[in-house]
């Protein structure tokens, strides 16, 4: 048996193990907290690590949780805030809306696998999940989830975050070598279960604004160390870590807490850095916690999805050097030139200005623009609602929901 079939076979037992210690765990604790608004609230379940408590307003608005549609008048109230529950009242404009929702409570876990017990023993009625392995944990474990998935927006891109004002992160030699160092293949296929397109920048190819004159990268474990090796990174006094002048090759990943995918994926990464001689700590942060990080550019790697725009205002914000908003601390004096030109083009030169300016990204290295992944899956107990979904299928914002 090779060795990936055998990584993939023990990290399938130990993700059933902590799986099935999860929903004993989820049983042994179910108090009357949970059942509080069981007759007319639908519950939601969220990760600390993947939202900020305090954005999910944001959230509702820009439809990331599917709650009503514009042909609704209502609004949302807060009734209460703890550390791991937000309670909204939703308060309609007529009565038409009897037997409907009347609440929006969301409860925040832990970890992705203690969230999955919590829907298999009933005590969510709602959650988004990237992850296909929870999904088909959850399908096997119960029948009354129905499961829909929905697809990403476009320029979704998962990535690593490379702070380009680091110490040792600042050297574009060092930023190809940790992304070659990277093995994709393996990501791909056994994590997003090839439900992902390759990443070469910020822009997927289906855009029409993307460049394809970028040339993408490949797994090359031996390119990136003669890179490290052409920056005087060697391991002087063979402890397996790599030096330069004293300072030992250390870096960490931050990635969102309790996210199944991100865990695995920052698990992978560690290990194909380590290969090269990189010390790597991992560190799982609250979304508040990493919001704080990048704001301040307090940080080495995070581990992270954004969401880019293919236009050149986009752009701008996030990589121009004298951008508030170029949380990756990067320069380049011609990237900043070629902002700094594009206004005074016409159209047609304008767009070969913009894929100039991708171009010249793409050779910094910036970050590890790893892939867009193409869907989440929303997981709805259909034990207690009925009218969850149109004739099509498609699930209805919440709201149209009605109690059995």
């Amino acid at each position: 048996m090779s060795k990936k079939k055998v990584k993939k076979k023990c990290s399938s037992i130990l993700f059933t193990i902590f799986f099935l210690i999860s929903i004993i765990n989820s049983l042994l604790n179910v108090g009357s907290g949970f059942c509080q608004f069981s007759k007319s609230a639908v519950i939601i379940g969220e990760l600390w690590g993947r939202v900020d408590p305090d954005d999910l307003l944001t959230y509702i608005d820009n439809g990331y949780y599917p709650v009503f549609n514009n042909g609704v008048k209502m609004k949302l109230n807060l009734e209460k805030k703890t550390p791991d529950e937000v309670v909204f009242r939703i308060k309609y404009s007529d009565k038409k809306w009897k037997g409907h929702p009347k609440w929006i409570v969301f409860r925040f876990f832990k970890s992705e696998r203690s969230l999955a017990a919590a829907i298999i023993t009933d005590q969510i009625d709602f959650a988004i999940t990237e992850s296909d392995e929870i999904a088909e944990e959850i399908d096997k474990s119960t029948k009354s989830i129905y499961i829909r998935h929905r697809f990403k927006k476009p320029n979704y891109v998962k990535m690593l975050a490379f702070n380009n004002k680091h110490q040792i992160l600042k050297s574009k030699k060092v930023r190809k070598a940790l992304t070659l160092a990277i093995d994709r293949k393996y990501i791909h296929k056994y994590i997003f279960r090839t439900q992902a397109f390759y990443a070469d920048g910020p822009i997927s190819k289906e855009s029409k604004n993307y460049a394809s004159s970028i040339k993408g990268y490949k797994h090359n474990p031996k390119q990136a160390l003669l890179l490290l090796r052409q920056e005087k990174w060697y391991d002087e006094n063979k402890d397996g870590i790599l030096e330069k002048n004293g300072i030992p090759f250390k870096v960490s990943i931050v990635y969102e807490k309790g996210v199944l995918l991100e865990e695995q994926i920052a698990r992978s990464v560690k290990i194909d850095w380590n290969k090269l001689g990189v010390d790597v700590i991992t560190i799982p942060l609250t979304k508040k916690e990493i919001k704080r990080k990048l704001a301040r550019r307090n940080y080495d790697v995070i581990l992270m999805g954004y969401q880019f725009e293919d236009n050149f205002s986009f752009f701008k914000k996030v990589f121009s050097s004298k951008s508030q908003f170029n949380f990756l601390g990067y320069r380049n004096s011609t990237t900043d030139k070629y902002i700094k030109l594009y206004p005074n083009l016409n159209a047609s030169s304008k767009l070969l200005m913009f894929h100039a300016i991708q171009n010249q990204i793409s050779k910094d290295y910036p970050a590890a623009f790893l892939f867009f992944p193409w869907l989440e899956r929303f997981l709805v107990n259909t034990s207690k609602f009925t009218n969850y979904r149109a004739q099509n299928k498609k699930l209805l914002p919440i709201v149209y929901w009605k109690f059995r």
